[in-house]
């Protein structure tokens, strides 16, 4: 089917320039590729919002793959665009402003999956944890849940050639909803926690959460993967307030959203007020983020959004005296 691209748009305009970009993918000019690439993810998926170039070009995208037309060196960096696109379809689902745009990019992603699923399976070994990653990704629309299984026993494989650490695999596998339970006691911590995370109501994980966010997360973890999953299990955030104050201590400013950040957004769910005194919890955590240079860089607006949303100050110097 011909694409009048001039009638689509992608993040800085019209699409017209978009076709010519798909073209260079199965290009010799590596200048050509890198633009084209950069191309896909800065304007026709710009920070994982799509516009109505988005489908067409996944679309383009699976016909150079399928038809073995892609340069070999473009492979991984489309897989990744296609499972972008798929988180996308997902983490937008309930946002009114994509409703027109979203059905015909979930149909396009999905038409994608049968024509990478092959990627896996044919994957040199270097490759293969990258290549699962997005497939799971794509794999997790809602329109490809009865296709889970079939993935799932295909990364299966991978992990059990020992290629890379079990816990990314294991990862992937909680991510298309296979149980892990059997490995929460397994002697590797990396490998206990993302069981855990994959199985959080189930009390032993949810122990294994609490116990690990006040520790740097051991490799094949991620430490914003271990704040989201404290902050859905604990109680309160008293449960978690002395492993929190751990986190802000050392975590870098770019935790400002999901480390640090949601932290602070979860010990005040109403902001600070003069006539609504600290916690000592909340003081706690305040001290704790006084002590982390690497907060206060005045020129740094998220960092400052943070605070300021807590009702706290923007300052180190008035936090410390709010502490005390």
């Amino acid at each position: 089917m011909t694409v009048d691209w001039s009638r689509l748009r992608h993040a800085w305009g019209r699409a017209t320039d978009t076709p010519g970009h798909l073209a260079a993918l199965e290009s010799g000019d590596a200048d050509a590729r890198e633009a084209a690439l950069y191309h896909l993810d800065i304007k026709v998926l710009h920070q994982g919002f799509p516009e109505t170039a988005t489908a067409p070009a996944v679309r383009a995208v699976t016909a150079l793959l399928a038809e073995g037309r892609a340069h070999p060196d473009t492979v991984e960096p489309l897989l990744e665009f296609l499972g972008d696109a798929a988180v996308s379809v997902i983490d937008l689902a309930d946002d009114r402003y994509f409703t027109e745009i979203l059905p015909d990019l979930a149909e396009a992603v999905a038409e994608a999956y049968p024509v990478v699923l092959p990627l896996l399976a044919a994957s040199p070994p270097g490759r293969a944890l990258f290549r699962a990653e997005n497939l799971v990704a794509i794999a997790r629309m809602r329109s490809l849940a009865g296709r889970r299984e079939e993935l799932a026993v295909l990364v299966l494989q991978w992990s059990e050639r020992g290629i890379e650490p079990q816990a990314e695999w294991l990862h992937c596998l909680g991510r298309l909803g296979v149980d892990l339970r059997d490995r929460l006691t397994d002697p590797d911590p990396a490998v206990r926690l993302q069981a855990a995370l994959a199985h959080e109501d189930d009390p032993r994980a949810r122990e294994l959460i609490l116990a690990a966010l006040a520790l740097p997360p051991p490799p094949g973890v991620h430490q914003f993967a271990l704040v989201a999953a404290a902050i859905r299990v604990a109680a309160d955030f008293d449960e978690i307030a002395a492993a929190a104050c751990q986190v802000a201590g050392r975590d870098s400013w770019a935790g400002f959203d999901d480390g640090w950040g949601a932290l602070v957004r979860f010990a005040f769910p109403e902001p600070y007020a003069t006539h609504r005194p600290l916690t000592e919890p909340q003081r706690a955590l305040v001290r704790a983020l006084v002590t982390n240079d690497q907060l206060w860089d005045p020129t740094n607006g998220s960092c400052r959004l943070v605070f300021q949303q807590a009702g706290l100050p923007s300052t180190r110097t008035a936090c410390g005296r709010l502490a005390g």
